[in-house]
This record gives C-alpha cells, structure tokens and sequence, in this order.
C-alpha cells in the first residue's frame, strides 16, 4: 500500500504532463514568437499660418517667407477675386530677387503657371525644417493673346502642415511631433 501511494502522484505528473505538452506556447523550440505589432499616430494636419492683402496689381511679384519648424508636408491654399485673373504661385527654398524672378532663373520647388483652378491648392514633397518662399506672380495682359488680366488682386493665403510620427524628428522617448501655434503673415508691402 505505500507504493501505490507514491506511485499515485507521479501517474498524475505523468498525465498532465502529457495533456499540456500539445498546447501552443509549451514546446518553445518548434514555434517562432509571435511579431511585435507597433502602433504609430496618424498624420496629423495642422493650419500653421495664413495672411491676406489687397492692391495686389497686374505685373506685380509678391514674395512671401514661410518658416517651416517641423518635418512635413507642406500645403498652400491661394485664393483671389476676380476669375478673369491669371495668378501663378511658385514655392522655393532660395530667395531670389527680381531679375532672377523675371529671368526665370529662380530655382523654385513647386511651379503653378495657369490660370484655374481658383483657388490654387498645392502640395510639397515632405519638407525638412528650414525657411521657405512663397511668390505669386499676378500675370499682366499680353497685347494680341488670351493671357493675363489688368484686374488689382485681394489675395488669401492659407498654410497647412502634415506631420506624422518620424522617429528622426520625434523626441528621444519617441513622442510624436507637435505642431506649432499658428501665425498670421504679415502682409507684403506693395
């Protein structure tokens, strides 16, 4: 009777043990781990400036700075009143003064040279923080063509910036980026 006692616990280790050896997890050296999923935010879309100016006159250039402070995709909406208007808006990284703006020599990013749609909406590339241009070209009537207007502008302008989790540009315990207050854009001196 005492070896059936002792014999008893060890029919039972023996029997459980062989229940839960087929159960997943139990035998580590078949099966891979399970991924790691990790979840990032959303992009997330930001109105980071706007600003808005009238007697802005036919043949006029107008340049705009335009401080991006974080890395995203930049989008620029440009509104005007009068559809009879020709209104190109360009978008670079290089300032650039009137002969290179009328030698069309400026190295710009974004070029938008038609007439519609109105409003102008564009977009960039994802951009790096740094200081930007915004030029918008009023396009004078040409004798003998369909092109230009001699219509004086009031513009709108808006800016928008898309961010998303970046882990070059979050901070070190990887917290997504943060956009900035937005700012109203002086308007340009005509």
């Amino acid at each position: 009777m005492f070896m059936h006692r002792s014999f008893r616990p060890s029919v039972l280790f023996l029997l459980v043990t062989a229940l839960l050896a087929p159960l997943p997890g139990c035998d580590r050296h078949t099966e891979a781990p399970p991924p790691i999923i990790v979840v990032t935010p959303e992009p997330v879309r930001g109105v980071i400036a706007q600003t808005a100016f009238d007697r802005f006159v036919s043949g006029a250039w107008v340049g705009i700075e335009v401080l991006v402070s974080n890395r995203g995709v930049l989008d620029i909406t440009v509104d005007w009143t009068s559809d009879e208007t020709w209104m190109y808006v360009y978008f670079g990284d290089t300032p650039c003064d009137a002969a290179a703006l009328i030698g069309e020599t400026c190295p710009f990013l974004i070029r938008s040279e038609t007439k519609d749609p109105r409003p102008r909406i564009l977009y960039t590339d994802v951009l790096e923080p740094a200081t930007y241009i915004l030029y918008l070209y009023n396009v004078p009537r040409v004798p003998f063509t369909e092109v230009g207007s001699d219509v004086t502008e009031a513009v709108s302008i808006q800016l928008g910036l898309t961010v998303g989790y970046d882990p070059l540009a979050a901070g070190s315990d990887g917290d997504p980026v943060q956009l900035g207050q937005p700012m109203v854009l002086s308007p340009p001196r005509l």
